[in-house]
């Protein structure tokens, strides 16, 4: 019996030390926008739950309501962005992948890149927290809060620049797209 403790405690330590791969992949700048449509800079003046069929029958996402700027397209509106998950105690949903409250708080100020994906129709996605950056205004200038090492926006960076830089980044892809044998 003691034989068989012993055993199955091991078996248990070796299943734990099993390395496990991360949910979220780093990505930059150019790894990120190939990924999404579009990347917009504005206001969160709404969060709100709603339950979407994916990845299971009444999962829990979030929707940011933006007031803002299209980065890549420079049209001015409200953009609805969902991200899987809640913060919301009332829900007992969280994901850890999810961007932070911080970063998605009504009245903040973010810029967020968002894609499509074929099972949430007509929904605006941030897939995961490195989709998400707070803006924060120091000095008078508004500044992307870097998220650190393996992001789009490792280190804090001025919007001017962040702007500047997504909209580089898109040239480059659209031209990419249009000559023969570049595209990846």
């Amino acid at each position: 019996m003691r034989v068989m403790k012993c055993a199955l405690a091991l078996t248990a330590a070796a299943l734990i030390a099993i390395p496990v791969a991360a949910a979220v992949k780093a990505m930059t700048l150019q790894e990120l926008m190939e990924g999404t449509t579009d990347a917009v800079h504005g206001k969160v003046i709404a969060r709100d739950v709603v339950h979407l069929n994916h990845p299971f029958e009444g999962a829990v996402w979030t929707k940011l309501t933006i007031d803002g700027e299209s980065i890549r397209s420079g049209d001015k509106g409200r953009y609805d962005v969902v991200f899987l998950g809640s913060h919301d105690k009332d829900d007992w949903y969280g994901v850890s992948t999810m961007p932070t409250l911080q970063d998605t708080r009504v009245g903040g100020e973010a810029l967020v890149f968002f894609g499509q994906h074929p099972m949430t129709p007509g929904h605006n996605v941030a897939f995961n927290f490195a989709h998400t950056y707070r803006v924060e205004r120091g000095f008078g200038e508004p500044v992307v809060i870097g998220k650190g090492e393996g992001s789009a926006f490792a280190e804090n960076t001025r919007l001017g620049e962040a702007t500047t830089r997504i909209r580089q980044t898109h040239s480059a892809l659209a031209q990419a797209q249009k000559a023969p044998g570049l595209k990846k």
